[in-house]
């Protein structure tokens, strides 16, 4: 990825690959995966990727997802934080599966960062009354910026035999509640029900493979958002990067994102 830098964090969202219209038969999984950065070395580059992948996206909204993120420098005691939340309520989650999300920072200096992510779901149950409950779930990842060290390779990750260790979370649903006034819970119809017993479950985020193709679209949205910027410090091409941005279908987000699990932690019990 050989990027010009913007002045400050670009971020988009990539759909792709059009989901067909389906009944859903239950208990299913609903699993978000990040595909990069893993707990490796990379060279610098103008801009530094972050790559989320929701599997079963048009269950995703359900879940009334929610991702609470940070970015720290970990090489000396007097580390640079850096960190946004997420706000994906008014994503359309129906437009691809697996639907991409993802950003990227700025020319991000040699050092060793941990990346730590917070992924929030919500649980419902009409035991009498329609109630919901819910918590977050955390996860990190520690990668090192190091001159000489292969640049960021989203396909090479994706198709990696060590898939399996990709940091994710994966929520069994036993089924979908209606919610009863959508405009008091963002505007969301139906709430997922998780299992009492399992409401976390392995997952599989070896089934998500990054193409050439989506790649590359990545990298050329990025580009795009970074050339949208009032006074744009990356060298863009003659055409309208927002217009170009519109074309690809993504849409804008606010977020630095993360996460290839150390250990687990349960922050709150569904």
């Amino acid at each position: 990825m050989n990027m010009s830098p913007p002045p400050n964090f670009a971020l988009v969202a990539l759909l792709c690959v059009a989901v067909p219209a389906f009944a859903t038969t239950f208990p299913t999984t609903v699993e978000v995966d990040l595909m990069f950065p893993r707990n490796d070395t990379y060279g610098p580059t103008a801009l530094f990727p972050f790559v989320f992948a929701f599997q079963n996206a048009l269950l995703a909204p359900s879940l009334d997802p929610g991702f609470d993120i940070s970015l720290r420098e970990i090489t000396s005691p007097n580390t640079t934080g850096y960190g946004l939340a997420l706000d994906v309520s008014a994503t359309n989650f129906s437009r691809s599966d697996p639907l991409y999300v993802y950003t990227s920072i700025t020319s991000l200096p040699a050092a060793a960062y941990r990346l730590e992510w917070s992924f929030g779901a919500s649980n419902c149950s009409d035991q009498g009354t329609f109630t919901l409950g819910g918590g977050f779930r955390e996860q990190s990842v520690e990668f090192t910026i190091q001159a000489g060290a292969p640049l960021p390779d989203l396909v090479s990750t994706a198709t990696s035999t060590e898939c399996a260790d990709i940091s994710h979370f994966a929520f069994n649903l036993t089924g979908t509640l209606n919610v009863p006034i959508p405009a008091q819970d963002d505007n969301r119809d139906t709430c997922a029900v998780l299992s009492d017993t399992q409401p976390l479950v392995p997952g599989n985020p070896c089934a998500v493979q990054v193409s050439n193709v989506t790649a590359s679209s990545i990298e050329a949205a990025l580009t795009a958002t970074a050339c949208a910027a009032v006074s744009p410090v990356v060298s863009c091409p003659k055409t309208n990067a927002a217009s170009s941005g519109r074309d690809i279908g993504f849409a804008g987000w606010v977020a630095v994102l993360g996460g290839l699990a150390a250990a687990l932690v349960v922050s709150q019990l569904l």
